[in-house]
């Protein structure tokens, strides 16, 4: 990835356009003499030759384009053409524009959200969960009104009687819904005013839910019920890094450099590149030759929404109390702020702070979380007596390109 933007900052310009090949194999940046570097994926179908477009330069992150690329490379590598994929991915685009501007009322316009975003953008639970909050909490009260003669306070009065019936949480859930949904009726052409601009939110309270002892070993065996492989050790390994869940999800073969992973930059939340000590177990669930070393059903790696289901469904599995994935990233940073302090807690995690950044540099505390890492490893071997110590490893097969 480095290498890539490297040559993409080094590229002149001409008084034509020229291409040039990049590290992969059908991979072209366009660079045209006005500046505009388009990013190309060159490949042949049926014997003909054809590009198609895969972002632009620096508009786009290097890792964005590489996503794209991947994903058009791989649809051209079980026979499908590429660019008629996305010529009918923009078909249907504009049938759901089409279908949303014969939406009347609230109902028939939420139902329109739901299929055309929640559905298409959104795990299978969190679009679930979108449907639930349309019929439960807006239909009963808005559904039949029709969109134009929707005002704020009928909106106020939904998310105030949420409120007041102690669900303070749910009625911000409600709240973003109403506000998603009607910015969805904008770009249709269906309003010109959102009327959940500016509704009341309530404060909620901050989480500060940590796994017990008991509820780690629960946890970790209860992993053993996910069905995939490829999950089964992302979840693993978010718990025994503490990182990200987009990041772990994400990772990469070429991000693995020996004993440490090596988080890009660009991939960071914080933007910040960021070197994770990989203690044995860890790299024992990282073996394998996938270029995305946690490979996806139906895309090139676990997507970070599968992950954010999978955790609650373990822990309901494992008979404890609700967690979240960043419930498992609290519990390890917790773990290390009592054993080597919030300093070196904050740097193994990967926290923004402007006074650790500007006075440290990449690697000067990599000997403090090697060793807060390998001390929490050890922590979990020995409430597990030891029996999970391969952490149930399997080699993953399936997407292995490079």
């Amino acid at each position: 990835m480095k290498t890539k933007a490297k040559l993409l900052k080094s590229l002149k310009l001409k008084e034509k356009r020229y291409d040039v090949k990049l590290p992969d194999e059908g991979l072209y940046a366009r660079v045209y003499p006005s500046g505009r570097i388009a990013i190309q994926y060159v490949y042949k179908f049926n014997y003909v030759r054809r590009r198609i477009n895969i972002g632009y330069f620096p508009e786009n992150k290097v890792a964005e384009l590489e996503d794209e690329f991947y994903k058009r490379r791989s649809e051209r590598k079980i026979g499908k053409d590429p660019q008629v994929e996305r010529l009918e991915k923009r078909r249907e685009e504009r049938k759901a524009r089409k279908r949303a501007k014969l939406a009347k009322t609230v109902g028939e316009l939420g139902h329109q959200f739901v299929a055309d975003h929640s559905e298409l953008n959104k795990s299978v639970q969190a679009a679930r969960e979108d449907l639930r909050i349309l019929k439960r909490e807006i239909i009963p009260f808005i559904g039949n009104m029709g969109i134009e003669e929707v005002e704020r306070h009928h909106l106020a009065e939904i998310v105030t009687k949420i409120t007041r019936r102690g669900s303070p949480v749910m009625a911000n859930r409600v709240r973003a819904f109403l506000s998603k949904m009607f910015n969805y009726g904008i770009d249709n052409g269906l309003l010109e005013v959102n009327p959940a601009t500016r509704l009341p939110s309530n404060k909620e309270m901050i989480r500060q839910r940590v796994l017990s002892d008991e509820e780690l070993c629960k946890f970790w065996r209860a992993i053993d019920s996910v069905i995939n492989l490829s999950q089964q050790s992302a979840i693993r390994v978010l718990l025994l890094t503490g990182q990200r869940r987009s990041e772990v999800a994400r990772m990469t073969r070429k991000e693995l450099e020996g004993n440490w992973w090596v988080i890009p930059a660009d991939r960071s939340k914080n933007h910040i590149a960021h070197r994770v000590p990989l203690t044995g177990k860890v790299r024992d669930l990282v073996k394998g030759e996938n270029f995305w070393v946690f490979p996806g059903r139906r895309t090139n790696y676990v997507h970070p929404d599968t992950l954010t289901d999978r955790v609650p469904e373990i822990a309901k599995k494992a008979g404890i109390e609700h967690c979240t994935v960043h419930d498992l990233r609290r519990t390890v940073g917790t773990y290390i702020r009592s054993k080597y302090g919030a300093e070196v807690m904050h740097k193994t995690l990967n926290h923004k702070d402007d006074r650790l950044t500007a006075t440290y540099g990449v690697h000067d505390f990599d000997q403090e979380k090697k060793r807060a890492l390998e001390t929490w490893s050890r922590h979990l071997d020995a409430l597990l007596g030891d029996r999970d110590r391969s952490g149930n490893v399997v080699e993953l097969r399936g997407n292995s390109e490079r």
